[in-house]
């Protein structure tokens, strides 16, 4: 399957490309596509905010990913930071899905945040049955994303999965978080695989699903992502 990654050569990005493209033939879209630099990938410019590029970019694909993301510094504040999470998760994923179904690709996967919910772990295993509700700026945006999603799904006919993550980190950064309630992080390796059966799996209009590190289930349940896509956490610690 030929596959859109915007968003990467982003933290996410970095986390699914190689494993995908081990699979199908990637085309990575990004703002600073030069930071990823990997054998048989093509690698493209694209402004989330700008139509005309995301055309270009969307050029002879089948599937879209988007995985984009706002600015990490200065992380809660007004200024810059908020207004570009709602400039990538808002009006990005709105013009990318409406470029996509213009260019006939019919499946799109989104990477969403459990942080779409205000107080997720409070939620445990009701939470893949909960309404998003989160109010500051990075979860709002996103749970406008998926809002998004669903409206393109129902305007356009397209099989829009929505992935909500919790945690993600690189394998590396998995193996050396030493904080709290490390059960629920999720390692690239498990995020990577999430996003590769998103891509193939049976879904009609939107479906959002939990993809969660906590392979006993203790804080949160990702039941019903292995019940539809056959997804669940892999990766652990060796043994000691």
């Amino acid at each position: 399957m030929k596959v859109l990654v915007i968003g990467g050569a982003g933290r996410v990005g970095h986390m699914i490309v190689g494993p995908l493209s081990r699979r199908h033939t990637v085309r990575v879209a990004d703002r600073g596509p030069g930071k990823l630099r990997q054998d048989g990938i093509e690698v493209v410019t694209v402004d989330v905010t700008d139509a005309a590029s995301l055309r270009r970019a969307m050029s002879s694909q089948q599937a879209l990913i988007y995985a984009a993301m706002g600015r990490q510094e200065d992380w809660g504040t007004i200024g810059g930071w908020a207004e570009s999470h709602f400039d990538v998760n808002v009006k990005g994923v709105y013009l990318a899905l409406q470029t996509a179904a213009a260019a006939g690709v019919r499946r799109v996967v989104y990477a969403s945040s459990v942080s779409i919910f205000e107080s997720y772990l409070d939620r445990g295993h009701e939470l893949q049955e909960s309404e998003p509700d989160a109010t500051d700026a990075y979860g709002l945006s996103k749970r406008l994303g998926e809002q998004a999603c669903i409206a393109a799904a129902h305007e356009h006919g397209l099989e829009v999965v929505s992935l909500r993550l919790c945690g993600p980190l690189s394998n590396e950064e998995y193996l050396a978080y030493d904080g709290p309630q490390p059960e629920i992080y999720t390692a690239g390796s498990d995020v990577a695989a999430a996003f590769d059966a998103a891509l193939t799996c049976h879904v009609r209009g939107f479906e959002a699903f939990v993809v969660c590190g906590d392979h006993d289930e203790k804080y949160l349940s990702w039941s019903r992502t292995h019940n539809r896509l056959g997804w669940a956490p892999q990766f652990r610690p060796p043994a000691s």
